[in-house]
């Protein structure tokens, strides 16, 4: 039986690579997404833009897209590869946890509503979390107000490198987000009063 599940496992696998060809092939594509940082426009399908997000289906009824000569729209916010990225996502239903654009895919799901995508990309900044990271996440997390990120991320700061908070990049993070600073140190406190109430083991 287990055989069999993950035969069928990899053959899915092997059915949906099909659509990601129909990306990299441009077959039948019928609109031109263009990155933001002047990289060459990307052929895609409007159905698969407006399945796969509300915000691009919205994107793609407007008035202004219908009548556009062009048929493409202009992505300001994410370079080539991070678009690309992001298409193959919608193609493949799937993102390696070594993708270098894991922070730009994550800020891109909240703002076109890819909530699937959103909770992948917090997976895997979560299972990153290093004392040389764990500030950046923090910030990162308050842009979409993301309180699962925020949590996991505070309390890896608190458990493993306390520390930081007397290091001098701890310093510019509370000038720049005296809010979020205020939130670990409470966070802080409500650990050390947990800790003072736990019984003391008899001698």
């Amino acid at each position: 039986m287990a055989e069999e599940s993950t035969k069928r496992k990899f053959e899915r696998v092997d059915f949906l690579s099909d659509h990601v060809m129909a990306l990299k092939e441009a077959m039948h594509a019928d609109f031109i997404l263009k990155p933001g940082d002047n990289g060459p426009g990307i052929p895609t399908h409007k159905a698969v833009l407006a399945v796969k997000s509300k915000v691009f289906r919205s994107m793609l009824e407007a008035d202004e897209c219908k009548v556009s000569p062009e048929k493409s729209i202009t992505i300001h916010d994410l370079s080539y590869g991070e678009l690309e990225s992001l298409l193959e996502f919608f193609y493949s239903g799937t993102l390696s946890r070594d993708n270098k654009h894991v922070r730009a895919l994550y800020l891109a799901a909240d703002k076109y509503d890819i909530q699937y995508l959103q909770d992948i990309c917090r997976e895997i900044l979560i299972s990153s979390l290093s004392s040389e990271n764990v500030l950046d996440i923090i910030q990162l997390s308050t842009i979409p107000s993301d309180a699962i990120l925020k949590e996991a991320a505070i309390l890896f700061l608190l458990r493993r490198n306390i520390g930081m908070v007397f290091q001098k990049s701890f310093e510019t993070f509370a000038l720049k987000d005296p809010s979020t600073t205020l939130e670990i140190f409470q966070a802080c406190i409500r650990i050390l009063r947990a800790l003072s109430r736990k019984p003391t083991q008899p001698n």
